[in-house]
């Protein structure tokens, strides 16, 4: 008999060969999409569809401060149910061949949601003071601990601001890495960044102050919500509402464990350990590190290359006619667009593009839109130079077809070089058909050494989220001006590669193609010129 199997790896054959099985899906061990609590009982809700408080037209609601100041009233549970529903909750429900789906507030990779919401407050007229976990599904609340917590959370935050209430946002990994295994973990953060988006819009609709914190003590909020800070980590705060004083530091000490036990929501989950790893390396551990992460930087130096890039030949900017004149008392905003309760009621992504062309005065609309300030250390100016757009620009009326920069500091479209790409984005965009017949798609990159120089690990978390909160953008404008959008997956260093020499040193992270729905709303087969002389090349063509 042979016995020369590894002693520390037995069957190591087996193991392999399950490692490397091809399958298209693998439903047996597909995670819940939804978190519950089923021995805590659950509190509705109040009932967002007679509120009046997200009539505001999408574009201005996007680019609103939502900081009122000492006119801003304080948060209600009415608000509060608007912020959530607006944000994740489960907007319609279609019943297909094999069951019924559920179409959420903000788009998701693969609509697989891995996001979950907590809510930590102090009393709200009609809420008690506790931490409250959110069902997006029967759009309820399950009270997860008593009384006013909130300073475990300041703490967390190294902020003892009295804000009427916190949004603790989570993300259960296996739920994205199910599909898209270790790039999900990149998905899950684009899924944070488009809930961010609604949430921050929605805020602006309603005249409540919604504050972006991406720095905080992780291990500190794993305990205090009842997660392990791996298979569930704590992601993103938002401040909601003003704060009305100071909160007593306390101890920082987790107020004992949670008694409540939720639906299992790793069973079958397999590791990856890239994605393990990259997150254990990004965590915050101490308070000193949060106060370090959330120093302010140099102002100065985050305009240097539009500075150098604005104006003169090639130049467009938003603010400017069909002729392509400058006009400073143009109001983008004002563009007639649908409301924003509206929008995100009937918003979903497109599965096909018209090739028909959209208006210029609709695309300077939605970039200008997708540009504006985030409510966030470091975003308060906008997002550069952490993260750029750069866009191919197939069919918009007067503006000539090519690839472009959006410069923020000037506000404007930089022409890098102009001709017909429409295969080129087909093929940029993992040789789909969207990104080809679409009339624009935007490319959204980041400046990874940059950001991990300032930021550390933790900054790709952010640029992650932020890169999704601009797509979230772009969803909702095009989606409010009638239009349709779509994000996607892309061919990453080919996407750099085409817009340099000006993209030297970025990453892409996100695509977001934006045009006419056609009216036929399914996926077109497509195969680019490119790809059929790549594999021609890659079966040894030209070769001697």
């Amino acid at each position: 008999m042979v016995t020369n199997q590894a002693p520390d790896r037995p069957n190591l054959a087996a193991s392999f060969n399950d490692a490397t099985k091809l399958q298209y899906i693998n439903l047996s061990n597909k995670p819940p999409l939804y978190k519950v609590y089923p021995d805590l009982r659950a509190i509705p809700l109040p009932d967002v569809a007679a509120s009046s408080g997200q009539e505001m037209s999408t574009l201005r609601a996007i680019r609103e401060t939502g900081q009122t100041g000492d006119a801003e009233r304080p948060p209600t549970l009415q608000t509060l149910a608007e912020l959530l529903y607006h944000a994740a909750a489960v907007i319609r429900r279609r019943t297909l061949r094999d069951g019924e789906v559920h179409y959420r507030a903000a788009a998701s990779a693969g609509a697989l949601y891995p996001t979950e919401v907590y809510v930590v407050c102090g009393d709200l007229d009609g809420l008690r003071a506790g931490v409250y976990h959110f069902n997006p599904l029967d759009f309820t609340l399950a009270r997860l601990r008593n009384g006013d917590l909130r300073r475990w959370v300041a703490a967390a935050a190294q902020d003892h601001a009295a804000y009427p209430a916190t949004l603790v946002f989570t993300t259960v990994f296996w739920r994205s890495a199910w599909k898209y295994r270790e790039r999900g973990y990149r998905y899950c953060y684009w899924d944070l960044g488009t809930i961010a988006a609604n949430l921050a819009a929605t805020g602006n609709a309603a005249g409540t102050s919604v504050g972006l914190k991406f720095g905080f003590v992780d291990r500190s909020l794993t305990g205090y919500i009842g997660i392990d800070g791996i298979e569930e980590a704590p992601s993103l705060l938002a401040t909601i509402g003003s704060p009305d004083g100071m909160l007593n530091p306390g101890s920082g000490d987790v107020p004992g464990m949670l008694p409540q036990e939720s639906n299992e929501l790793a069973v079958g989950a397999l590791e990856y350990p890239l994605s393990r790893e990259i997150h254990l390396a990004s965590w915050l551990r101490a308070g000193e590190d949060v106060a370090d992460w959330n120093a302010p930087v140099d102002p100065g130096r985050s305009g240097d290359k539009d500075e150098l890039d604005g104006t003169g030949e090639g130049f467009r900017p938003l603010r400017s006619g069909s002729d392509g004149s400058f006009d400073g008392e143009l109001d983008l905003p004002s563009r007639t667009a649908q409301s924003l309760s509206e929008c995100i009621r009937s918003r979903g992504s497109t599965r096909r593009f018209a090739t028909d062309p959209v208006s210029w005065e609709d695309f300077r609309s939605i970039i200008d839109a997708a540009g504006n300030p985030i409510n966030a250390p470091h975003l308060a100016d906008g997002f550069s130079p952490y993260l750029s757009v750069y866009l191919i620009v197939n069919a918009v009326d007067g503006l000539a077809s090519g690839a472009y920069y959006y410069n923020r500091f000037y506000n404007g479209l930089r022409l890098l070089k102009e001709g017909d790409f429409h295969e080129t984005a087909g093929h940029l965009g993992f040789e789909q058909a969207l990104p080809a017949d679409a009339a624009a798609v935007a490319f959204i990159t980041a400046d990874l050494p940059l950001i991990d120089r300032e930021f550390g690990p933790r900054g790709y978390r952010m640029a992650q989220t932020v890169a999704g909160m601009i797509g979230g953008r772009i969803y909702l404008a095009c989606h409010a001006l009638g239009l349709g959008a779509t994000g996607l997956t892309f061919f990453d260093d080919a996407v750099v590669e085409f817009f340099g020499p000006h993209s030297a040193g970025q990453e892409a992270v996100f695509v977001v193609p934006m045009g006419v729905p056609h009216q036929d709303n399914r996926v077109r087969p497509f195969r680019s010129s490119l790809a059929v002389s790549l594999d021609s090349r890659a079966r040894g063509a030209g070769q001697a």
